[in-house]
């Protein structure tokens, strides 16, 4: 069931509404993302966004993980955007930016789930996107976790065959 926002809320000098609402407030709010840059604003295919100061943003869409708003940012956000945003293959996200953690708690990769495939990123390897067979593929292996790891270039299509380079091997399909 998605949270109802409970009134818009003024932050600096701009509103926070409906479920950017929720969702900035739930996962920290000013504290972890400052406030924001712009008015919520209109996004692709029916949805709305909203940037915030610390290199996030939010987005909205009715149809997206049941009307529920999603934080994106930093080289995530900005592979996302390389993929034309929520007009992109990828769509709007579904998650929030996940983080993966190693030895004391020191972040080793991120990643965020969106309608159409997922963005992963570690320090080592950068942003890149995975959809598709390939994604399936990589899922079955344990994704990051896996012995392919972390993406480290784009989806390549040659004829009627596609690849991706991983840490550890390439994946093809079919």
């Amino acid at each position: 069931m998605t949270a109802v926002a409970k009134a818009d809320q003024q932050v600096g000098r701009f509103l926070v509404k409906g479920q950017i609402e929720v969702s900035y407030f739930a996962t920290g709010g000013a504290p972890t993302w400052g406030v924001p840059l712009i008015p919520e604003s209109n996004a692709g295919r029916g949805g709305k966004f909203q940037t915030f100061q610390n290199q996030a943003s939010f987005y909205w869409h009715p149809g997206a993980d049941g009307g529920n708003a999603h934080q994106i940012g930093g080289a995530i956000r900005a592979k996302w955007g390389e993929n034309r945003w929520e007009n992109g293959p990828l769509g709007y996200p579904i998650t929030d930016e996940l983080q993966s953690r190693g030895t004391f708690n020191a972040v080793t990769g991120a990643m965020n789930a969106f309608q159409g495939g997922v963005i992963y990123w570690s320090p080592a390897t950068g942003a890149w996107p995975v959809w598709g067979e390939i994604l399936v593929k990589w899922s079955a292996d344990k994704r990051e976790s896996g012995k392919y790891g972390y993406p480290t270039g784009p989806e390549i299509r040659t004829g009627s065959s596609f690849s991706q380079t991983f840490q550890r091997g390439v994946i093809t399909w079919p």
